[in-house]
């Protein structure tokens, strides 16, 4: 797959219209961050694209059940009762430990990271951790919600770097509220407003 898109889509919770004919458009090789403020439909738009919900009307284009999506949500949803290495490999079983330290370096975090378990990392570093595993999945297609909420600017900057590097020639779509991320990416920024003419 390399493209990804939306068109012409509509969708309400109960008598709310959230999203109305909006078009997108995620290519390959051109990361695209969406902007908007809270309550728009970003994330709304993330579940229609995965899947989790059905549009009211108007159809998604280069997706379907065997596509490989890689998706970091808002949550880390990272598992407890694992060792963040052992997170790592649930979704790369041959993803060495070596590589695994060269990956944590990257997200300027320590190798002792891979050895500890969730509940005993800052939610900084618990964020990074979801962002690795994101990152090392063998997927068509790349979905980031908020990825780097929490982060401060030099942590943010660094793992914008290690996405550009891991998804490049991959369709990526990261929803954000900084315009920021898409300087750093060198994606180009979309603000929900302008692809939607809804304004709820």
């Amino acid at each position: 797959m390399d493209k990804l898109q939306l068109k012409d889509i509509c969708f309400s919770y109960g008598e709310e219209q959230i999203i109305k004919n909006l078009n997108l458009t995620v290519e390959s090789g051109k990361p695209v961050v969406l902007l908007g403020r809270s309550g728009i439909g970003k994330t709304t738009l993330l579940k229609l694209i995965l899947n989790f919900i059905k549009p009211d009307s108007g159809e998604i284009f280069g997706v379907d059940d065997k596509t490989r999506i890689s998706v970091m949500f808002q949550e880390d949803r990272l598992f407890p009762q694992l060792t963040v290495y052992k997170n790592l490999r649930l979704v790369k079983k041959d993803f060495s430990r070596k590589d695994a330290k060269n990956l944590m370096r990257e997200l300027n975090l320590e190798e002792e990271v891979l050895d500890k378990y969730p509940e005993e990392l800052s939610g900084g570093m618990r964020r990074r951790t979801a962002l690795a595993r994101c990152l090392i999945f063998s997927s068509q297609f790349v979905l980031m919600d908020e990825p780097f909420q929490g982060l401060d600017a030099d942590s943010r900057r660094i793992c914008l770097n290690a996405v550009k590097k891991y998804t490049a020639g991959k369709p990526v779509l990261i929803i954000s509220h900084e315009i920021q991320d898409a300087e750093v990416l060198g994606a180009e920024p979309v603000r929900m407003e302008d692809i939607s003419s809804s304004g709820a």
